[in-house]
């Protein structure tokens, strides 16, 4: 584990934010290179610590892929020209620089700021204005309008103070505001809700797989992201049939053990027991783009389910090892052989 991680750990220890475990299990933890959470998360006072990419192993992880398919994966603009030769991909229609726009699409209209808020006023187009190398819906706000009225991130808002808001978002892009299928919308309306798929390449035969899948559904406190971060909740998703479970998240923990949510919290649409409509759409799509460029080893994409199609989001190069709730990755053979070819596992014993 590196100093700067046991110096987060003993922040959090000193301001209340680390996990609530007893001393003695948080040292047993560490040793086994886990945080108090992950700790919890995985449950490992049940199950095997071994079968788990320990945190400490994290850096190891991210560094799978190479500096081209990363470079790929974090700028948003080369990922909509790399990647969405093959696929769906959100436009991306300007950039937000020192307070000024850059239309970067022959076809968007708006020079400024000022009139890019105007813009969406009008034409009720939405966009969501990112920071070009985000993570976990850090920075990201959404612009939309119904019935004339400007709405950001969902709330009401006037024309002046929107624009003020985006002009200072530096180093931003203007990106298309996808709309999710009936699906993502009849569970929870306000977030666009998206899946986190991990693919691999199985070092022995070179063919793309499904690692393992979960399903984000936004909250009122996290919207209009889904991210669990910022108050989304999860759930596994069966990669064979992509049928969820229970929903959890790592902040909803209360009375020594994390609560589950069969049902959304807030909506009360079932969440466990259904399966995600075109499940197999949404794999093949996934594995079709990796083998159209199989320099991306290890990848988490975003992909959220359209009434008709399958649109990715983003890709991520360093997805969260957490994603292991669902099950270890050092459980599965062919997961296992993948780390075990790229090193991370060299000189740990595991």
């Amino acid at each position: 584990m590196t100093l700067r991680k046991r110096l987060t750990g003993l922040k959090a220890l000193r301001d209340g934010s680390s996990a609530p475990l007893p001393l003695t299990k948080r040292l047993k933890a560490w040793r086994h290179g886990f945080s108090g959470w992950t700790w919890l998360l995985y449950d490992l006072d049940n199950n095997d610590p071994r079968q788990y990419v320990p945190d400490r192993l994290s850096s190891r992880m991210a560094a799978i892929d190479g500096p081209i398919a990363r470079s790929v994966l974090k700028n948003k603009l080369l990922f909509e020209k790399v990647v969405g030769r093959h696929v769906r991909v959100p436009k991306v229609y300007g950039a937000i620089e020192r307070g000024g726009l850059t239309s970067l699409r022959e076809d968007f209209t708006p020079r400024s700021v000022d009139d890019l808020v105007r813009w969406v006023v009008d034409s009720e187009t939405g966009v969501f204005v990112k920071p070009i190398d985000s993570s976990e819906g850090h920075g990201v706000i959404s612009l939309e309008a119904r019935g004339g009225d400007l709405l950001v991130d969902k709330r009401p808002s006037d024309v002046v103070a929107a624009s003020r808001l985006v002009a200072s978002q530096n180093g931003s892009l203007v990106s298309e505001l996808i709309t999710q299928g009936q699906f993502g919308r009849s569970i929870f309306a306000d977030s666009v809700n998206t899946m986190r798929v991990i693919t691999m390449i199985d070092p022995d035969d070179h063919t793309p797989f499904i690692a393992a899948a979960i399903h984000r559904f936004g909250t009122k406190e996290s919207a209009p992201t889904d991210n669990v971060s910022r108050g989304g909740i999860r759930t596994a998703i069966d990669t064979r049939t992509g049928q969820m479970g229970v929903g959890m998240a790592s902040w909803a923990y209360e009375n020594g053990e994390f609560l589950r949510f069969p049902v959304h919290p807030e909506s009360g649409a079932a969440i466990a027991g259904v399966t995600v409509p075109h499940w197999q759409e949404v794999v093949d799509t996934l594995l079709g783009v990796v083998k159209r460029l199989p320099m991306l080893h290890y990848v988490g994409w975003d992909a959220v389910m359209g009434d008709d199609e399958v649109i990715l989001i983003e890709g991520n190069h360093s997805p969260n090892i957490v994603q292991q709730v669902t099950s270890p990755y050092l459980a599965d053979p062919r997961i296992r052989r993948f780390i075990e070819s790229h090193g991370v596992l060299r000189g740990t014993g595991l």
